[in-house]
């Protein structure tokens, strides 16, 4: 199946302007400053405007608070095993970096670039740290910490060649020193052990810092700007300079403006990625601990409470985020222990599961928790108009468990590179929507880039005892002949029976699209109008009918549940080709 993929022959400048129109000035131009000053050669003198000016290391502060750590879930004896081997497995894919002379993939890097980029967040050196402190691998452990570190010290330098383009790049920065700074403080007495290495991991680690200050993401914005924010608190905090401590102050100022600027009212994020939904938790939780202004750290603590609620009703039944956009499944034990996490900063939150039903109006979200269906439904736009990047044509789209288990999925996001996996999670025909003339809703092309957008109309959502009624519409296909405007009506009965209804108004003839993605461990058996559906003991009776001829028939598609995994699943799919209106009634129920 073929996809637009926003090569250079697919694009036209009308796709360019449709995307720029939406982008701020003030992103723009500093995008072409940054543009323009990748392709300045960075030599010794310019290097040194960064540079730790002293013979002596930079001082530190006593009282670095202590922070949790989130989402570092890698076994630390793995990652020693594999790093001594030259090897190591980041995003659910390995790859050989060699021992001796790593492979720090520096330069332009075209193919698995999140990786890479990963790879440069440096928490595999927190592992290290950690497995340097304890256990029978101690020893080993500290000499790959030092062996790593130091080929990286040497050969990722700012002025090595290749090295801005993801090593040096904003958002790395801003991660690594994170782990730096607690791999320093882990360690202790070890670095005695390592002489002029300790001197040339801080002065690197100011030298990052004070690069990242000037170099913060203002022509991306959204939570790479947060992230950045979190980076230079880090720094701030952790060295005792007048330099630093303006990093600090330059920190919190901005980690105010963006929990304003990014956090909507009703709590969600508004990228309206689940996953990076808990990034920037687990962000704004680490600056509301680290800034020292305490009206700062009251709006900040405010602003996170505001997103512990909204993902405590963002969880299906097995503890885990809802998919929408990119991103991935995380685990129930990190969504609660973020949850949890926020006794640090004086706000206790209910973990326990939601019931009944709630509407985010401006987040565009509709949940449903009940017995025996837990429904989430897109009704928003696919995120802010001047930062789509994570988002995926996926208006008015579905996901929901049945007793507890999963039945419709979201497909989920395999990588950010520019192949036909991206261009099929972000897809309409990829989620569980209606797709018109095999377009997307929302002409998303390239990696993250998006021209015109969907827009959502007309909703409305009322909840009773044991049920729901929600119903949206979009524009994502008015530019089509005839205007063919979807609506999805969706109804939950005494909690019983699951009604969606797909009514496309309009002229002309078109062809609709739509089905839905079958989790891991449901099997489907064709049935008159539609299909059983098992899972074990469970049994869910889909019946998809219309007043048009209708096509009905299953697919394998791919379901990318974590960055790097691909599982092969069920696409129950119907196609119906005709004039406008149109309209398809789905029934889902127990068996």
């Amino acid at each position: 199946m073929k996809f637009f993929d926003g090569t250079k022959d697919a694009v036209c400048w009308g796709v360019y302007y449709r995307t720029v129109r939406h982008t701020r000035l003030s992103q723009l131009l500093w995008r072409i400053r940054y543009q323009l000053e990748r392709r300045r050669k960075v030599g010794p003198h310019l290097a040194a405007r960064w540079r730790w000016p002293g013979r002596r290391p930079p001082r530190l502060r006593e009282d670095f608070p202590d922070l949790p750590v989130m989402h570092n879930t890698r076994n630390s004896t793995e990652t020693v095993a594999e790093l001594a081997r030259g090897e190591f497995r980041l995003l659910n894919h390995p790859h050989s970096l060699g021992h001796e002379s790593p492979d720090w993939r520096l330069g332009a890097v075209t193919a698995e670039r999140l990786w890479t980029i990963t790879l440069h967040y440096h928490a595999w050196a927190y592992d290290l740290a950690r497995a340097a402190m304890k256990g029978a691998n101690a020893e080993e452990a500290a000499a790959l910490f030092y062996h790593y570190l130091s080929d990286w010290l040497s050969r990722c330098t700012l002025e090595a060649p290749g090295a801005r383009e993801l090593a040096w790049n904003a958002y790395a920065i801003a991660t690594r020193l994170t782990w730096w700074i607690r791999c320093y403080q882990l360690l202790g007495t070890r670095w005695r052990d390592w002489g002029p290495f300790e001197y040339d991991f801080l002065a690197s680690l100011w030298q990052q810092a004070a690069y990242l200050r000037d170099h913060l993401e203002w022509d991306l914005r959204g939570n790479h700007l947060m992230r950045d924010a979190v980076g230079l608190a880090w720094a701030g905090r952790f060295f005792d300079e007048d330099r630093a401590h303006e990093w600090l102050t330059t920190a919190t100022r901005l980690a105010i403006e963006q929990v304003e600027e990014q956090i909507l009212p009703d709590g969600s994020h508004f990228e309206r990625s689940p996953m990076y939904h808990l990034h920037v938790m687990e962000d704004v939780l680490s600056l509301a601990l680290l800034v020292e202004d305490p009206q700062a750290r009251d709006r900040l603590r405010e602003a996170w409470q505001r997103m512990a609620e909204f993902l405590t009703w963002l969880r299906h039944p097995d503890g885990d985020i809802a998919l929408f956009n990119d991103g991935g499944l995380l685990g129930a034990p990190i969504v609660t222990g973020m949850l949890r996490a926020g006794e640090r900063i004086d706000v206790t939150i209910d973990p326990t599961p939601r019931r009944g039903g709630a509407f985010f109006p401006d987040t565009g979200l509709v949940v449903w928790h009940g017995d025996p269906w837990t429904i989430f439904f897109d009704v928003g736009p696919i995120g802010p108009d001047y930062q789509p990047g994570h988002a995926h044509a996926d208006t008015l789209s579905i996901e929901c468990s049945f007793q507890g288990r999963r039945l419709f999925v979201d497909a989920g996001t395999f990588a950010y590179d520019r192949d036909e996996r991206r261009f099929y999670d972000r897809s309409t025909t990829a989620h569980n929507t209606v797709c018109i003339d095999s377009q997307n809703s929302s002409e998303v092309w390239h990696i993250f880039r998006v021209g015109r957008r969907a827009y959502p109309r007309d909703v409305k959502v009322t909840f009773a005892q044991g049920g729901l009624q929600a119903t949206a519409s979009h524009t994502g296909y008015d530019h089509l002949p005839g205007q063919p405007r979807p609506t999805r009506r969706l109804v939950v009965e005494t909690d019983r029976k699951l009604i969606i209804t797909d009514n496309v108004e309009g002229r002309h003839r078109h062809r609709l699209d739509g089905g839905f993605l079958l989790a891991p461990g449901w099997t489907a058996t064709p049935a008159a109008d539609g299909w059983t559906l098992q899972n074990g003991e469970i049994s869910v009776r889909l019946s998809v009918q219309s007043t048009e001829e209708l096509q009905r028939y299953e697919e394998r598609r791919p379901y990318h549940p974590n960055y790097g995994c691909a599982v092969e699943c069920t696409r129950l799919s119907w196609r119906l080709e005709g004039d406008l209106p149109a309209q398809v009634v789905t029934v889902a129920e127990r068996v």
